[in-house]
């Protein structure tokens, strides 16, 4: 009776680990790159926003307003702008930024982004970027992953940010164009992020993405970002590269 019990023990444990070995494998490409990239998203999407109150920090002062102070910008501008640093109005001025600057960060107000509501694309030469990045790992590429035109369907609702003021809103909503950035929205729109698709090395060990973030019509900035897994296993963020600046 003690072995029978303990043959039935077995073969449900062989049998769960072969059914999850077929789940596994029945997993397709897009399908594993949809769940690294809502694994990744909550850091991904903090790390690429950038409020856009909070830039540019303050400009240094002109000379005129250094000489209306006391200091000698004419002689050496550079030189009385460090006296100046050193002064009281200096102090006021970076106090009254630091203030306004905590009431940004303290706010609590929902920041809406514009996101696009599908990932189709890839960049040719992240092949090649993805290759020379992880050099020591002699990754492989398979070209035919890199061909794939499919991409999937965003699910909003998988869309979590570490940065919990963040909430995003299908680009199909929004005004096209020009309109996007002119329009006047009865929320605190926050500007435009999108993503390319991720190209995997043969392992899926290792790959590599793109982003953009648009805070106006002529202004924003691009990434290609390196992502591997971790000895846990966990996908994690490697390295941020710029690639664009408008």
């Amino acid at each position: 009776m003690r072995e029978s019990l303990q043959t039935i023990i077995l073969t449900i444990l062989f049998s769960v680990i072969l059914l999850n070995c077929e789940q596994q494998k029945e997993l397709s490409n897009v399908e594993f790159e949809q769940q690294v990239f809502y694994e990744l998203f909550p850091e991904l999407s903090d790390r690429m926003y950038q409020d856009l109150r909070l830039f540019p920090t303050p400009p240094p002062p002109s000379p005129d307003y250094l000489q209306e102070k006391g200091f000698d910008a004419k002689s050496d501008y550079h030189k009385a702008l460090e006296n100046w640093k050193k002064s009281d109005d200096y102090r006021k001025r970076q106090n009254a930024w630091d203030k306004r600057k905590d009431s940004i960060n303290n706010d609590a107000t929902s920041i809406y982004i514009v996101f696009p509501d599908s990932i189709n694309r890839f960049e040719r030469e992240d092949m090649y970027e993805l290759i020379s990045h992880f050099n020591d790992q002699k990754l492989i590429v398979d070209s035919k992953d890199f061909e794939l035109k499919d991409g999937f369907q965003v699910d909003f609702d998988k869309l979590k940010s570490n940065n919990s003021k963040l909430r995003f809103k299908p680009m199909s909503e929004f005004p096209k164009g020009r309109e996007l950035w002119t329009t006047k929205y009865d929320f605190n729109f926050g500007g435009s992020l999108s993503f390319s698709r991720i190209l995997f090395d043969k392992t899926k060990s290792f790959g590599v993405l793109n982003a953009g973030f648009v805070k106006g019509r002529l202004n924003g900035s691009g990434y290609r970002i390196f992502i591997k897994k971790d000895e846990n296993g966990i996908w994690i963020i490697n390295k941020i590269k710029g690639t664009w600046v408008s």
